[in-house]
């Protein structure tokens, strides 16, 4: 898959032939974020693969598997692009006076103007909230299907320093490595004795953040932009360089 983006990233007929063969993909991203099917008809196909074309473009090995770093990037532009379609429609609002003919609109206009904008704003925070809850929902099914929850992690999330860059050293091998990835998806464990051995991380530590591993590789490696945010820390650059 990396030498595939590689390739498409400089050659113009290697990159209209990955985009021909990952459509059904950025189809069912699109759909996912839409909440409803989407065909190239729609034109959250043209955000969605304008965001692809940008995933190609700037994708690089450190950001884990190509297909969650492109579906995190699609749902983000699509995100914007509703957020700019809400915001655009309440741009020019209609008060009930301009309907029924009372009232001068120029005495009005600054005042709806200035409704308008709080309004669109609380909008986007209210949209933000709902988006990061139902990313909380959707990844804690899928934590409780391994045996824990958020709620679990409570008492086994690093708080030193150098033990959250131990974490992140050991979350980026994972993501990074297909094997050791499919191991924590599909078995809901991490490979410890992989971990030790390759990435020289004290098996002691791995055992005991075992779960919050899981839970940083499970939001990094998926569509959940708003959980990964509060993980930045795990992909600062300063964390590769000693199992690289």
């Amino acid at each position: 898959m990396n030498d595939l983006v590689k390739a498409a990233g400089s050659d113009e007929q290697a990159r209209e032939n990955f985009i021909r063969d990952n459509e059904q993909t950025i189809l069912r991203i699109a759909s996912g974020v839409s909440g409803r099917y989407i065909t190239r008809s729609d034109d959250e196909w043209s955000v969605a693969l304008l965001a692809f074309n940008k995933a190609i473009d700037t994708y690089e090995e450190t950001r884990g598997s190509f297909q969650a770093y492109a579906g995190v990037v699609i749902k983000r532009a699509l995100t914007d692009h509703y957020r700019s379609e809400k915001k655009y429609s309440q741009e020019v609002p209609v008060s009930h006076e301009m309907l029924t003919g009372e009232g001068e609109y120029e005495e009005n206009s600054e005042v709806l103007r200035a409704v308008s904008r709080d309004s669109t704003q609380e909008q986007e925070r209210l949209e933000e909230s709902r988006s990061l809850k139902d990313e909380i929902i959707e990844v804690n099914e899928r934590l409780r299907k391994y045996g824990f929850s958020f709620s679990d992690l409570k008492d086994c999330s690093p708080k030193a320093g150098k033990t959250k860059r131990e974490c992140a050293r050991a979350i980026t091998y994972v993501i990074d490595n297909e094997e050791a990835l499919k191991t924590v998806i599909i078995d809901g464990r991490i490979p410890i004795k992989e971990i030790e051995k390759k990435a020289r991380i004290n098996k002691k530590l791995l055992d005991r953040y075992r779960r919050y591993i899981i839970m940083a590789v499970v939001i990094l490696s998926g569509e959940y932009p708003l959980l990964a945010d509060y993980l930045q820390y795990v992909r600062r650059r300063d964390h590769y360089a000693k199992h690289n």
